[in-house]
């Protein structure tokens, strides 16, 4: 799978890979999780039974394609189509899906055998943002009672709803991957649904209200919850958003680990991340595993996201050099204090 952008957001371009594990790294506001709701777009929008209200229909329609693409640059960035020059192109397998201003679906290589999908096994993609989304459960679930029983669309943050579904439901997909009893041993503890929809963390014989539930704990257990619900499989596509936000570097090891466990089991994982420690340990963990084949990093920065000479070792030389200018500060704060100090 390759997924190509032009001027979107922050990014100039980008040509990524997701063929199982992929890391975006760079500093703040250079576009990497543009990427990532580049993505899901693209996924979202092609999926059979997708359309603008969410409502199945019948029959895959390039005219409904357009409809959900716009609905969904509209819900992930606030526009309703793209702006000039805007280009986004996936490739799945030698089926080519497009989308630019101005101009129609591009598929040459679809048939009718990929009628209503991007394949014969679909992609369901989904999008960790944060894990505040187990804050918004309560208001999701009454989102929902509202917009059933009074036929409203209230607005609403979409990707948090969206991974809230995936949390509350459970998929009718057998389960190919689970993580649930690794993710148990990490936390000590485990995440559990009531009967009325609400979540709380059991630890050592004890129902945890979910306020009173570290962050960092949180975002392991959404993890667990999807597992166990069966949405995390060989058709998956997970974006991590900045995974490492809210855990100690230690935990950091931990997440990476589970990431590559995933990926190692079919899972194709996208990750965007700014933490040396996150990007390391899924170099390290990828080489252990054996994935480096479905590895790719990539630099983001001004307004590209780049492999160096389609390198994932020179790519990540300039990923660490990058992320280590603080030290160069620190480096520079004691070089003036210690000049300070022999000048009196």
């Amino acid at each position: 799978m390759e997924l190509q952008l032009k001027n979107i957001g922050m990014i100039k371009e980008a040509n990524v890979k997701i063929d199982g594990l992929t890391v975006i790294a760079g500093e703040n506001d250079t576009g990497k999780s543009t990427v990532g709701k580049a993505l899901f777009v693209m996924l979202r929008s092609t999926k059979k039974g997708f359309t603008k209200e969410t409502r199945p229909y019948q029959e895959y329609n390039k005219d409904v394609y357009l409809l959900n693409v716009d609905f969904l640059l509209e819900k992930l960035f606030k526009q309703h189509s793209l702006e000039k020059d805007g280009y986004i192109s996936l490739n799945i397998n030698g089926r080519h899906y497009s989308h630019k201003r101005e101009d129609r679906f591009v598929a040459p290589n679809i048939g009718h055998e990929t009628t209503g999908g991007v394949s014969d096994n679909e992609h369901e993609i989904i999008f960790i943002e944060t894990p505040l989304v187990w804050s918004f459960v309560k208001f999701f679930n009454e989102v929902a009672l509202v917009e059933s029983q009074m036929k409203l669309s209230l607005e609403y943050p979409y990707l948090l709803k969206d991974l809230h579904f995936k949390l509350a439901i459970k998929s009718n997909q057998m389960q190919e991957v689970n993580i649930g009893s690794e993710i148990a041993s990490i936390i000590e503890g485990l995440f559990i649904q009531d009967k009325n929809g609400d979540f709380f963390f059991y630890k050592d014989g004890e129902d945890i209200e979910m306020v009173n539930t570290a962050t960092g704990i949180k975002s392991f257990g959404i993890l667990q919850i999807l597992s166990n619900n069966n949405h995390l499989n060989s058709n998956t596509v997970l974006v991590l958003d900045e995974p490492e936000v809210h855990l100690h570097p230690k935990w950091q090891l931990e997440m990476a680990k589970v990431i590559v466990e995933l990926v190692k089991n079919g899972v194709k994982i996208l990750v965007n991340s700014h933490s040396p420690y996150m990007i390391e340990a899924l170099k390290r963990y990828s080489e252990v595993e054996e994935i480096e084949d479905k590895t790719n990093f990539y630099l983001a920065e001004d307004g590209y996201i780049k492999q160096i000479e389609d390198s994932n070792s020179k790519t990540l030389v300039e990923i660490y050099e990058k992320l280590s200018e603080p030290y160069d500060i620190f480096e520079k704060m004691d070089s003036q204090r210690m000049e300070k100090f022999i000048n009196g």
